[in-house]
């Protein structure tokens, strides 16, 4: 297996998979909804069975559980999720967590609903289980990241996906350090070591409620080895 390295990093950031079908989207039974950030989509301890298309902005997905809430990635323009099909009935031991991650424009649909639009448009329905193989993947990913690799690289992964892809060619990153550590998996006190290492090599400097990088080639120095391959592979570097 060390011989191999991956071929495709999956990303933090889903998007633009099914832009060319928002108007056949809008021949069925759904809803436009305007959502303000911060604003929960989903209510803790109800049942979801309902599906959004995201028109405008970025929907932020974590899970919740009786003991805290884990972080997990982000949905933005041109995606549906949850994907869903028949109607839920019970509750599972985690709780599915959508919240505005910025100002929202979606259409709100029911899962049979969404299982219709998918049975009669078979392009959408491709690209749509296109969206939903890559989410997955990031899921493979952060699972492999919180098992075999340090909390230095998977934080470093997070913020050099989030400056390629949630806002490229951006060196901003509007999130907190607890909201990094939550995404990463890391305690509290690794993500202050980690931090102060990175302020050190003059990686990236913090601010309230930010973090900027300061130099790219370094943050992805300390990412994973697979992140850094792919990255050279694909002549980003």
């Amino acid at each position: 297996m060390e011989k191999y390295a991956p071929h495709i990093v999956p990303s933090i950031y889903l998007a633009n998979y099914l832009n060319e079908f928002e108007s056949t989207i809008q021949n069925y039974d759904v809803t436009l909804k305007t959502i303000k950030k911060g604003e929960f989509l989903t209510q803790y301890g109800v049942v979801n069975n309902t599906a959004y298309y995201i028109k405008k902005g970025i929907i932020h997905l974590s899970l919740g559980h009786d003991q805290g809430k884990k972080s997990l990635c982000l949905f933005g323009i041109g995606t549906i999720f949850p994907v869903g099909v028949e109607i839920h009935k019970f509750r599972a031991e985690y709780e599915m967590m959508l919240q505005a991650f910025t100002d929202l424009e979606v259409y709100e649909m029911s899962y049979p609903t969404l299982k219709k639009i998918v049975q009669e448009n078979g392009m959408l329905a491709g690209e749509l289980l296109k969206e939903n193989c890559d989410f997955i993947g990031y899921m493979f990913l952060d699972t492999i990241n919180q098992t075999f690799e340090p909390c230095l690289s998977r934080i470093c992964d997070i913020l050099y996906l989030y400056i390629m892809k949630v806002h490229p060619n951006k060196d901003v990153i509007p999130l907190t350090q607890s909201e990094l550590a939550s995404i990463a998996g890391a305690s509290q006190a690794q993500m202050e070591r980690t931090i102060k290492l990175l302020k050190d090599e003059k990686v990236l400097s913090t601010s309230r409620k930010q973090i900027t990088i300061l130099d790219k080639e370094k943050l992805l120095n300390y990412c994973t080895l697979g992140m850094r391959d792919n990255v050279q592979e694909d002549g980003l570097i």
